[in-house]
């Protein structure tokens, strides 16, 4: 439990840092707005710099777009790591902050979160995997999310960090958006 805790602090450490390495122009007209978003916004969206980069296993993420859902309605972030090295890894955690107008929904047993043992703190899901992610293969996590009633546009300033938990300070870092829909498309 307490090298859980040690790994969920450096990697918040590591995304405290990439948070104020971002650019900081304001974005408070749109949903979603402010610090946060202003950081992450998609047109200064860059990879991870080299010293976040992960360690031996090289695991790296990557977020899928999640399918867009009208306000009040649900869908999920699917972040997929990948183990880009020659070895298998060690146990490895995945962080995923959810950007400002989603919240993790579980709402059993249809939408639930994987792996099951995944942990919530208000906009932040925090995911464990055991050591022996083969070179090449890749997990997912699944986080359900409801979108705010009142959102609109899109939601900037989702992130999804990976790091072995060996390495907590080595972090692969995705930055994520989720557009919310203006209507929903049937097959009427």
């Amino acid at each position: 439990m307490i090298r859980r805790l040690a790994t969920v602090a450096a990697v918040c450490s590591v995304l405290a840092t990439a948070v104020a390495a971002a650019p900081a122009a304001a974005a408070p007209d749109r949903p979603g707005g402010g610090a946060a978003a202003a950081a992450f916004h998609p047109a200064a969206h860059h990879p991870a710099p080299p010293a976040q980069r992960a360690g031996a296993s090289q695991l790296s993420v990557r977020v899928p777009e999640p399918l867009p859902a009208r306000a009040g309605e649900k869908t999920s972030v699917r972040p997929v790591v990948k183990n880009t090295g020659e070895d298998r890894s060690a146990a490895f955690t995945v962080v995923v902050v959810l950007p400002e107008g989603v919240l993790p929904e579980e709402t059993l047993p249809d939408d639930t979160f994987f792996p099951d043992n995944c942990e919530v703190d208000v906009l932040t899901v925090v995911c464990h995997y055991p050591k022996g992610l083969l070179p090449g293969n890749t997990a997912v996590a699944i986080i359900p999310v409801r979108i705010a009633a009142n959102a609109t546009g899109v939601l900037n300033g989702g992130m999804a960090l990976v790091g072995e938990d060996t390495v907590p300070d080595s972090v692969d870092v995705a930055p994520f958006d989720i557009a919310v829909a203006d209507t929903v498309l049937t097959d009427d």
